[in-house]
């Protein structure tokens, strides 16, 4: 592992996906515990997959919301890409369930409206996410929902989405997908 990227000191590695891998990071320009994302070693060098990633953090850096992770910066270090992002402290969703946790109805519910708020918000700015599934909804010790992962966000305006490609999980995409 690096143990740096940009000027962010790598802590340890909290989470990996299709897209790459995540990592807690200390920024010791602000002095702050920031989440590094770097694209996947697999992907890095199909030029289409650093557009996607690049095109995430472009698309989730345009968005503030309580209900969106913070992204703070993006850049590339010796040809690695990464972005950095606000540290949650909590769980996804999808954690809770492999767990069996059961949610009473009104958490439920209220883990909904947020999520609804939060998307509501994207779609008014042109970005639609693309692949909200429980692992891509975080919820904060503070109780708050926070979507993250908008590795497959598509920007209205953007002609990148011709590429006929099929992208999303596929139990949680819509059916006309």
């Amino acid at each position: 592992m690096r143990k740096k990227v940009g000027r962010y000191e790598l802590v340890q590695l909290i989470g990996e996906g299709g897209m790459g891998a995540v990592y807690k990071a200390f920024d010791p320009l602000l002095h702050r515990t920031v989440a590094v994302k770097l694209i996947s070693a697999k992907l890095d060098d199909r030029p289409e997959a650093r557009e996607r990633f690049f095109r995430e953090a472009r698309a989730a850096g345009q968005l503030s919301h309580r209900n969106i992770v913070t992204i703070f910066d993006l850049g590339e270090d010796e040809g690695q890409p990464y972005l950095a992002m606000d540290y949650l402290s909590g769980t996804s969703v999808a954690a809770l369930l492999v767990r069996g946790a059961r949610l009473p109805a009104l958490r439920a519910v209220d883990i909904m409206v947020e999520t609804c708020a939060g998307l509501e918000f994207a779609h008014a700015r042109g970005v639609v996410h693309r692949d909200i599934k429980p692992a891509n909804l975080f919820l904060t010790e503070a109780g708050e929902v926070k979507i993250v992962d908008f590795g497959l966000a598509h920007l209205v305006s953007s002609e990148l989405t011709q590429s006929q490609m099929i992208l999303g999980t596929a139990n949680y995409m819509s059916p006309e997908q």
